[in-house]
This record gives C-alpha cells, sequence and structure tokens, in this order.
C-alpha cells in the first residue's frame, strides 16, 4: 500500500481495493459452488453405494467378513426354517429366533477354523494319493 497524501488518492485506492475485493468474492463464490457441486455428485445415493462397493471389492480382509456373515446369517436362517417350519406357535417361533442368532453368531466366528481345518483335510488327501508330491503349508 501507497502512502496516501490527497483525497483524490484514496478515493483512487479505495475503488481499486472494492474492485480487488469483488474479484476475490466472485472467485470464492465460484470455487464454493463448484464446491458444492462436487460434494453433491458425491453424496447422490447412487454413488455412496458405489464408493462403497468399491472399499468392501478392495479391502480382502472386508471381503471375508462379508462372505462369512453371509454364510453365517444363511445358516442361522436355514436352522430357524427347520425349527419353525410352518407353524404358529409363539413359543416356537420365538426359540426359532433364539436358534438363529445362535447359529448365525456360530457359523460366523467358526467359518475361518473350518476352512483352515477342510483346506489341511484336503491337503492330506492329495499328499496320500500323490506320495510322491509333498506339499508344505
Amino acid at each position: 500500500m501507497q502512502k496516501v497524501n490527497s483525497v483524490d488518492d484514496l478515493k483512487k485506492q479505495i475503488a481499486e481495493l472494492e474492485i480487488r475485493s469483488k474479484r476475490q468474492e466472485a472467485a470464492l463464490k465460484e470455487s464454493l459452488r463448484s464446491t458444492g457441486e462436487s460434494i453433491k455428485q458425491t453424496l447422490k445415493p447412487a454413488n455412496l453405494l458405489k464408493t462403497g462397493l468399491d472399499t468392501v471389492r478392495d479391502t480382502p480382509s472386508i471381503k471375508t467378513v462379508a462372505i462369512n456373515t453371509v454364510i453365517g446369517l444363511a445358516a442361522g436362517y436355514v436352522t430357524r426354517r427347520l425349527v419353525i417350519g410352518r407353524s404358529p406357535n409363539m413359543i416356537r417361533k420365538a426359540l426359532g429366533v433364539i436358534v438363529q442368532a445362535t447359529i448365525t453368531k456360530m457359523v460366523h466366528n467358526k467359518l475361518p477354523e473350518w476352512k483352515n481345518k477342510a483346506a489341511n483335510m484336503i491337503a492330506k488327501q492329495k499328499a496320500l494319493t500323490n506320495p510322491g508330491r509333498i506339499t508344505v503349508r
């Protein structure tokens, strides 16, 4: 800033500052508008779902947990249907819900262990059928 010596210089500097202020304001509004559009695009339900599914697809541990959960839920549901059948009995239905929750939790928690045991059994079976080949896991 220059030192102001006269009223005309002061008015001239005020006018320049107002012009600069309006330019900055316009640039800021444009930046906010483009950011708002970007946020709107990001927060659309389809984009949120796509991003979430991409995250699940790209993260192996989440994928494994999701698969274990689905298998657990399916096992629990099938067990519940076997317990309840088509019975209108409320006690049987309540028992079915309890059994479903228990089986779902158990299968979800034990599935990795069962997978490892199955893989070991398959490896042993292959070793027995092909004695010349030894595989170490």
